[in-house]
């Protein structure tokens, strides 16, 4: 008998996660099997629940973030995106989105996360020949040509941070990088956040300032690198926010950048009033629609002249530079997964994520939850 595996399958917006099981098939020619080890539920698996990503199509195993084993490698199958041997038993980060390479964004504008053909792992829904392309399974099936990934030893834990701080990579690369010397604010630590504010410091910020909450992410913040630390549970006026931030910075100029990464709208305005003149603004927060903000163009874009940068998800290039980061150790990042639980916990991981007044196993301060699709189901 073949490989089964279990998948929880998302039945609709915010439905059911039904824990279902499927016929693992043989990897043909360029495929591969990966035994999942661990799939973060990132704050856009949370928003794809509710309905925020016009995109989605239903039912649909989510997963985007995830590390595992290869089980079975199919033909011509070598080495990794480095130029790595592998084999199977080795571990390995994938890089979820796979662009055509043909296209007018890949081929002219070499803008591949902007591919008009993509294919991505954990965004498909879950019917032939899709099936088990999400990592809530304990295998994923990797079929779509040209992907990507990478062989690494890190501990799966924090082998499946790769891919969320990746965005921050990119985040940074596309702003013309962090400026030596700088001081950059962060809005948000979650893990995109927490992320930002490393990646900041590793790059060459003088000082970080850290604008979130609640206090156990900002402890975390200040152990990856922010120097000043605004808890915005205490602070809950945004101009006194934005005179602290000032009051941070030379001349009370205000920051030269300013990295979004909360998810929430109100804070693509307030972050805006934080710049300098002729300063970097950088939205990481908002890959699905959670509504409109109110925007004054002269006052927050031509007056003090903003330099505004959006991405759309990260690439191979991306999370090659990101692995090579957190491999290093130089920062704590096993602190980011706070939670790890089975298949049939994910609704729970999300509400954790969502519901302020959600206590996900007792605790209400959730950074990282990372799905173990071979937990014993509880």
């Amino acid at each position: 008998m073949g490989l089964l595996s279990k998948a929880a399958v998302l039945d609709g917006i915010e439905g059911k996660f039904v824990i279902e099981e499927y016929e693992v098939p043989d990897p043909k020619a360029g495929e591969f099997i990966l035994r999942t080890e661990y799939a973060g539920v990132c704050g856009t698996d949370v928003h794809m629940y509710y309905g925020h990503l016009n995109t989605v199509e239903y039912p649909i195993v989510m997963g985007h973030e995830f590390c595992g084993i290869i089980e079975r490698l199919g033909q011509g199958v070598t080495e990794d995106s480095n130029g790595r041997a592998v084999k199977e038993g080795d571990r390995v980060v994938v890089v979820p989105g796979v662009s055509c390479g043909q296209c007018y964004y890949c081929k002219i504008l070499k803008i591949p996360t902007r591919c008009s053909n993509m294919k991505a792992y954990g965004f498909v829904p879950n019917k032939e020949p899709h099936l088990l392309s999400g990592g809530f399974s304990q295998y994923v099936h990797m079929k779509y040509p040209n992907t990507s990934f990478f062989k690494t030893d890190l501990e799966p834990h924090i082998a499946v941070l790769t891919e969320p701080l990746s965005i921050c990579v990119y985040g940074f690369q596309k702003a013309g990088g962090v400026r030596f010397g700088s001081t950059v604010v962060v809005q948000g630590t979650g893990a995109i956040g927490l992320g930002a504010i490393a990646f900041a410091k590793r790059s060459g910020a003088a000082k970080v300032i850290a604008v979130g909450g609640p206090q156990r992410r900002l402890e975390l913040a200040k152990r990856l690198g922010a120097d000043v630390l605004i808890n915005i549970e205490e602070v809950r006026d945004p101009n006194e926010r934005k005179r602290l931030v000032k009051s941070e910075t030379k001349g009370n100029r205000g920051p030269d950048m300013v990295v979004e990464c909360t998810g929430f709208p109100a804070a693509v305005p307030e972050g805006l009033s934080y710049l300098r003149d002729g300063g970097k603004y950088v939205e990481l927060g908002h890959f699905t629609d959670v509504g409109p903000t109110q925007v004054n163009p002269h006052w927050h874009i031509l007056r003090n002249h903003a330099d505004i940068h959006g991405v759309w998800g990260s690439d191979v290039e991306h999370m090659e530079m990101t692995l090579s980061m957190i491999e290093r150790m130089e920062l704590p990042y096993d602190l980011l997964v706070t939670h790890k639980l089975p298949l049939n916990r994910i609704e729970e991981a999300i509400l954790g994520m969502s519901k302020k007044e959600y206590r996900l196993d007792g605790e209400e301060q959730v950074i990282k939850v990372a799905i173990d699709p071979w937990m014993e189901l509880s």
